[in-house]
């Protein structure tokens, strides 16, 4: 629990937080997969935006419940609100309210690093995270229950000079986002 406050403590420090990541996502049952790099920017409580390549190519928004894709190569949108159920299960949520935390995950120390396990069966069969000496996230590693491993490494946390003017990204020109409530 002490891993989690310190991480909470570190990311409310500042009305937002940029950083630069490497994504490698690798299917269950293989060794290596797909690796991507972006850009992050979070701020407390629940807003996200990532941002892959430069220029970039694929953007993910989180504002409150609501999570926005877009991908300018395929010249896509999609929209999708979180249940309460995905919204509780989020290890970002668990990051920014570690006193709920132990609501929803069973929570181990191993090594260096922080095991949340959800309580709940669902998608997610763990995510580790490992803290940095900042105290902010240096990596965020999420297993699913096939064996999927989604690696997030980060670098070079520092302090948002100015926040998104939305951080839900804009579709491309002429692309309507399809959203899954209809």
């Amino acid at each position: 629990m002490v891993i989690l406050e310190r991480i909470s403590e570190a990311v409310r420090s500042r009305p937002a937080w940029k950083v630069s990541y490497v994504q490698e996502y690798v299917p269950a049952g293989m060794t290596a997969g797909e690796t991507v790099s972006g850009t992050l920017v979070l701020a407390w409580p629940d807003r996200a935006l990532f941002t892959e390549g430069e220029p970039p190519v694929r953007s993910m928004g989180l504002e409150g419940r609501k999570v926005r894709l877009v991908d300018l190569e395929a010249r896509s949108c999609d929209d999708h609100v979180l249940t309460d159920r995905e919204w509780t299960r989020i290890p970002l949520v668990a990051m920014l309210d570690p006193a709920k935390a132990l609501d929803r995950f069973s929570l181990a120390v191993s090594e260096d690093a922080l095991v949340l396990v959800p309580r709940e069966p669902g998608s997610i069969a763990r995510t580790t995270v490992r803290p940095g000496p900042d105290g902010l996230p240096s990596e965020v590693t999420v297993e699913d229950v096939s064996g999927a491993i989604n690696r997030f490494r980060f670098s070079g946390w520092r302090p948002a000079s100015g926040l998104p003017e939305g951080w839900l990204p804009e579709p491309p020109e002429g692309v309507t986002c399809v959203s899954d409530d209809g």
